[in-house]
């Protein structure tokens, strides 16, 4: 609705007029990413209130103070001045609605605040939850998929500084007096390396390919792989499998994901056989990626592969996991379309496809994440970037 497309603003458009509604409403700040996908990126820190009406009128209602800078940056008409003027931005909303004397129904996102909802309901409207718009962001413009392409490309060279870290690392053995608990620490810069020290690297490389880390910058080495902390300043081992798994943003919102795992010294045993079923797990989840498949079918046939491999796939259901091997990916971190949906994939659609393994008992796990957009003849990867187990430079 904003550097988009008309789609978002027909979908909720029909969406009114199916529910015989007055408005459709939607608060947040710039963190919000439906917030960002309807009234763009330039939006203060503190929460608007977005509205459409059955009109067509499309209405932000800035926070105090910050109507002027608001009427610089959005397209429709910034409502803050007056009586409302103030207000929390539910409380706003309800207020731009009774100026136009609507009633009846208004339809909202499913993650409206509660305190937006309730002041709505106060006001005498019903809230009515519409999935409309999570459809329309789903499929991607051009535009868009450019901005995510450039994102995976800074993406990269996140990952590749990571790579040549670990590749150019030192072996030392017996640190601290310890040499079995810590043989084979790797050192960089005199210092031994650690997974707080890695991601400041890494976080430095994507600064510097002009994209924000976000905080979603994840390193992690050893037992501590699967949950880790992104805080977390765990030493790294040579034979450690070390997971970087990246999803940085571009000003306007716009994530990558990237994500891959390198072990220094591997012996050829368990994390070589992890690491060739996470890859024909990927193998297996893009050939799925194509219009026409259910979603669900890309997660159900890249979980077959690694369980095919005598291994269970972390997100797997049927294997204790939590969460699908993949998911769609754009103005924010994760959004549809869903992996555990039923649902089709269509031409526009970006899809992260991360699969999974990991045992605590052989020390870790392996990942292998990468974004890909759907078009009319399958998929196409937004950046490349090699899958291989040992850590190499060019």
């Amino acid at each position: 609705m904003t550097a988009t497309d008309g789609r978002a603003a027909t979908a909720l458009a029909d969406a009114i007029e199916a529910r015989d509604a007055a408005a459709f409403v939607h608060v947040g700040d710039r963190s919000d990413a439906t917030m960002r996908y309807l009234a763009g990126p330039a939006l203060p820190d503190r929460p608007s209130a977005f509205l459409l009406s059955a009109a067509g009128e499309r209405l932000l209602c800035p926070p105090p103070g910050a109507a002027s800078a608001a009427r610089e940056a959005f397209d429709g008409t910034v409502v803050g001045a007056g009586s409302i003027d103030g207000h929390a931005a539910g409380e706003r909303a309800a207020a731009v609605l009774a100026e136009r004397e609507a009633t009846g129904t208004v339809l909202a996102t499913a993650t409206i605040p509660h305190a937006a909802a309730l002041y709505l309901e106060r006001a005498g409207y019903e809230v009515a939850s519409t999935d409309a718009l999570d459809a329309a962001r789903a499929t991607k413009t051009e535009a868009e998929i450019e901005r995510i392409r450039a994102v995976q490309t800074a993406a990269a060279a996140g990952v590749e500084r990571a790579e040549a870290v670990l590749a150019n690392a030192e072996r030392r053995e017996g640190i601290g007096g310890d040499a079995d608990a810590d043989a084979a620490a790797l050192i960089h810069g005199g210092d031994a390396l650690t997974t707080a020290s890695l991601r400041r690297e890494v976080n430095a490389a994507l600064a510097r390919a002009g994209v924000d880390p976000a905080g979603n910058t994840l390193v992690a080495a050893g037992a501590a792989w699967r949950d880790p902390a992104r805080g977390g300043d765990d030493p790294i081992r040579a034979d450690d499998p070390v997971l970087v798994d990246l999803a940085p943003r571009d000003a306007a919102g716009y994530h990558g994901r990237l994500a891959r795992t390198f072990v220094v010294d591997t012996d050829g045993g368990w994390d070589r056989r992890a690491h060739l079923a996470v890859t024909r797990a990927r193998e297996a989840g893009l050939a799925e990626l194509e219009a026409g498949t259910p979603a669900s079918r890309v997660h159900e046939e890249t979980a077959a592969e690694i369980v095919a491999y005598g291994f269970d796939a972390v997100g797997d259901g049927r294997t204790g996991g939590t969460r699908a091997l993949g998911h769609g990916a754009g103005l924010a971190r994760r959004e549809a379309p869903w992996l555990t949906g039923t649902s089709e994939l269509e031409p526009g659609h970006v899809v992260a496809l991360a699969p999974t393994v990991f045992d605590a008992g052989e020390g870790g796990g392996v990942r292998i994440a990468d974004l890909a957009v759907i078009t009319e003849k399958g998929y196409e990867l937004l950046g490349e970037y090699r899958t291989s187990l040992s850590p190499t430079v060019d």
